[in-house]
């Protein structure tokens, strides 16, 4: 049962997509001079507890024995999981921006589309890990 969540389109296609829209939808931002709206950064929070959802089914899967058969597969989930959490804690007021809640630079939007176009790639490689080789 958890391997089938674990592997379930939308904890794949669903972050992985979503991640590409964010790193276009901050880049037009950032290119723009413009600040990013509200909902960039609650689709973004959606994101990560799709993510840490899916990163808890892997973690159950490999403490009952299961394991992939690259190790590599592992490493892009945690580089994932770590990389969500880094862009929604540099949202405006959020836990790695506490000095400075206003709006971000522009340099700043761009940065964060860097990170969630990192995000997509990540989760895509993780998936490209995984998908050939399936679990033993």
């Amino acid at each position: 049962m958890v391997k089938l969540l674990h592997t379930a389109p939308i904890f794949i296609y669903g972050p992985m997509a979503g991640y590409a829209l964010l790193a276009i939808l901050a880049g037009f931002y950032g290119r723009r001079r413009r600040s990013l709206p509200r909902w960039f950064w609650t689709l973004s929070l959606l994101l990560l507890v799709v993510l840490l959802f899916d990163g808890a089914a892997a973690g159950l899967l490999y403490l009952s024995g299961a394991r992939p058969r690259r190790a590599l597969h592992l490493l892009y989930g945690v580089l994932a999981l770590g990389g969500g959490l880094i862009q929604y804690g540099l949202r405006p007021g959020g836990f790695l921006r506490r000095t400075s809640s206003g709006a971000l630079t522009r340099d700043q939007v761009l940065t964060i589309a860097l990170i969630a176009l990192t995000e997509a790639a990540l989760i895509m490689r993780a998936w490209m890990t995984g998908a050939d080789v399936g679990l033993r």
